[in-house]
């Protein structure tokens, strides 16, 4: 495999699979309560904001219902998701994103949602959560819920569910040589540099062999639910040319990849395989996500109220995505 293909594998998505990544930078926790027709609040709190590529770091929210969270994966942003919290908003439930540097030491990461949730149920002490991960995004979902996490941090929200698609819970394969010991000292640490270059401080934690990957941990009691959704890529295309032959593939990671029996055997873990693109699955613009909106529907974790007509509802998520 050339430079250019492991740049690409590696980096998942190119490594973790979406578009560019950047790092929320939040005020501490900041309260105002707004008079509106629901009374909402108005919070800031590292991390969290609405789907969208804006500076605007507040969030309002009802905290009398639940509310969604949308972990992206590598080179993204919350603005990748923006249309997937649309649809939930079509169906009158709110969802924000978590937003993180994607090159950070994905325990670090995953500390920093810890804190965003205990800081968001310390306002809401009542609130379910749905926390989703896409890609890298569930690793750092996951590892964020589990119960012994090396910085001793604990999620204190009474009521979550998780909700993962596409992450590689086996370790990332193309990394492998990324978690060699013997090979990293014989090469007097060109490995590491390389390593490091491509995915920055988790290079030594998304291999197969990883402690990260072969310890995952035992989830929250308060998870009630872990739903893991698979991906086939194969076969799968992410761009076309007017012609509508194949410019680039949407396959990034192998079912195997996503296996880890120690993820998949848990108490409470359901598990859903879809023939779907890597970024196919959560939509990008070109394609509307129609597989996750049915599985999420069928999980009732994103509910039907039944207002609308399925025709109108196809209607309007279509000219959400498309428009």
């Amino acid at each position: 495999m050339n430079q250019i293909d492991f740049l690409r594998c590696a980096c998942v998505g190119v490594l973790f699979g979406l578009v560019g990544c950047s790092s929320a930078s939040v005020n501490d926790i900041d309260k105002v309560e707004e008079p509106t027709m629901l009374t909402k609040q108005t919070l800031q709190i590292d991390g969290l904001k609405h789907c969208n590529n804006t500076s605007d770091n507040r969030i309002h929210l009802n905290p009398d219902e639940p509310l969604t969270i949308i972990a992206h994966g590598c080179f993204a942003s919350a603005g990748q998701f923006k249309t997937l919290a649309d649809v939930y908003g079509l169906y009158d439930q709110q969802a924000i994103c978590f937003e993180y540097d994607d090159r950070k030491s994905l325990e670090e990461t995953s500390g920093e949602l810890v804190s965003a949730l205990n800081k968001l149920s310390n306002e809401n002490p009542n609130q379910s959560l749905h926390v989703i991960g896409h890609s890298q995004g569930g690793l750092v979902a996951r590892r964020a819920l589990t119960v012994d996490r090396e910085d001793e941090k604990k999620v204190a929200t009474k009521q979550l569910q998780l909700t993962t698609i596409s992450s590689p819970f086996n370790g990332i394969e193309i990394s492998s040589h990324c978690g060699i010991t013997p090979l990293r000292i014989l090469s007097l640490g060109i490995v590491d540099l390389i390593c490091y270059a491509v995915t920055g401080e988790k290079y030594q934690q998304i291999p197969p062999n990883a402690d990260f990957i072969e310890q995952p941990g035992e989830l929250v009691a308060s998870v009630s639910q872990h739903l893991v959704i698979k991906t086939d890529e194969r076969n799968t295309c992410r761009r076309t040319n007017d012609e509508g032959v194949c410019l680039e593939d949407d396959y990034v990671f192998s079912v195997n990849e996503q296996s880890n029996n120690q993820v998949d055997n848990r108490a409470n873990t359901d598990l859903v395989t879809v023939q779907a693109g890597h970024v196919e699955i959560v939509g990008n613009g070109d394609s509307v996500p129609t597989d996750l909106i049915s599985i999420l529907k069928d999980q009732q974790l994103l509910i039907d109220n039944g207002t609308i007509d399925q025709l109108e509802q196809a209607r309007l998520i279509q000219q959400l995505y498309l428009d």
